[in-house]
């Protein structure tokens, strides 16, 4: 099949940072296997996350970008040439993961990725019942919530079902992109989870399987949330970040074995905004006080376990135990990658964005 391959491909490629324009939809070299443990897929579908905009702006992570950068972790498509090293995958497989790296140079962002299989061990072979949009909305998303639900506390893989012992998790931003699979992830351990979201979307996170939302507008409710369940909570997964939700709800978490974990941090939407190297001292300073001085366990999510994407993820999405919500209008083509991430900085996205690659992905 290797003399299929075509020279060129086409890709979102940031030459400086900047708006969301500054991804330019143009013509590269398709990359080429490298070592044994490599496999080159025709990508299907690419799934965005919000530090590869922030990254593009320039906001965050600058050092790590390295121009001409093709961004993008998350992807799904099929292989179609591989090393002389690769156990467990075939040429014609189809395929899904996240790449260790969402900086480039050679990202999701594009017709073909190649993905080592040594160093990028979040792949694993695509569910029948998922779709290739689907499947690329899941990578980076699902492991960030799998690392603060499941790893950080930790919790148990599955709930054993003695009296008592139920784990109870809160999750801040339940409707985005993590928060939906934070909700699951806990449910699927035998959790219950309370969920807070925009009232608009309370029904949509009811869906995801939380036994109760509260809508962060309605004042009496949240009120109550934080007054009445003090030392109740085994996580408190924060994906909105700033200091009022972390004052307001660390008291939630139980003493001594409890955990807030975030993956935002002590700024609201971080990376929203250029950060000076002062806003980064007191950002280090603050997570620094919050892990070893605070009342609580405190983590700030740095990692992902990819080594769990197959034996953990994958089976979790064949068992609908894990479900992918992509809408319509969040749907894109590559070279509308632009418009992907203007629609991802607007903060309020319900769900995956992804971008479709192959026309009937």
């Amino acid at each position: 099949m290797t003399d299929n391959i075509p020279v060129e491909m086409k890709a979102l490629v940031l030459e400086e940072f900047g708006p969301p324009e500054a991804l330019k939809y143009t013509t590269v070299p398709v990359p080429k296997l490298r070592n044994p443990t490599d496999v080159l897929v025709k990508v299907h579908a690419a799934g965005l996350n919000p530090v590869e905009s922030h990254m593009r702006s320039g906001n965050m992570f600058t050092f790590l970008v390295k121009k001409p950068a093709i961004l993008g972790a998350d992807y799904s498509g099929v292989i179609i040439a591989k090393g002389s090293a690769v156990p467990g995958f075939e040429v014609n497989d189809a395929v899904f993961g996240t790449l260790k790296f969402p900086c480039g140079p050679q990202g999701s962002y594009a017709e073909y990725i190649v993905v080592d299989t040594a160093a990028d061990k979040a792949i694993a072979k695509k569910p029948d019942n998922l779709s290739f949009v689907d499947a690329a909305s899941v990578g980076l998303a699902t492991l960030t919530a799998l690392e603060g639900v499941v790893c950080k506390r930790p919790l148990p893989l599955e709930y054993n079902g003695e009296e008592g012992a139920r784990p109870k998790v809160l999750v801040i931003g339940a409707s985005g992109g993590v928060g939906m699979y934070g909700v699951q992830i806990a449910k699927a351990v035998g959790a219950e989870v309370v969920g807070i979201c925009s009232g608009k979307n309370v029904s949509l996170v009811e869906g995801f399987g939380a036994d109760r939302v509260v809508d962060y507008n309605d004042k009496k409710a949240m009120d109550d949330l934080a007054s009445n369940e003090k030392d109740s909570f085994d996580v408190v997964f924060d994906l909105v970040g700033g200091d009022d939700y972390y004052q307001r709800f660390m008291p939630l978490v139980k003493p001594k074995t409890g955990m807030f974990s975030t993956a935002v941090g002590p700024t609201a939407h971080n990376g929203a905004t250029k950060l000076s190297m002062l806003d980064y001292l007191s950002f280090g300073g603050t997570i620094f006080y919050r892990q070893f001085f605070a009342s609580r366990r405190y983590s700030m999510i740095l990692n992902v376990p990819q080594d769990q994407f197959a034996s953990v993820i994958a089976p979790w999405l064949e068992q609908k135990k894990l479900g992918t919500f992509v809408s319509e209008e969040n749907i894109f083509d590559l070279k509308d990658g632009n418009k992907a991430h203007e629609k991802i900085e607007s903060q309020r996205t319900v769900g995956k964005i992804v971008l479709r690659v192959i026309p009937d992905a």
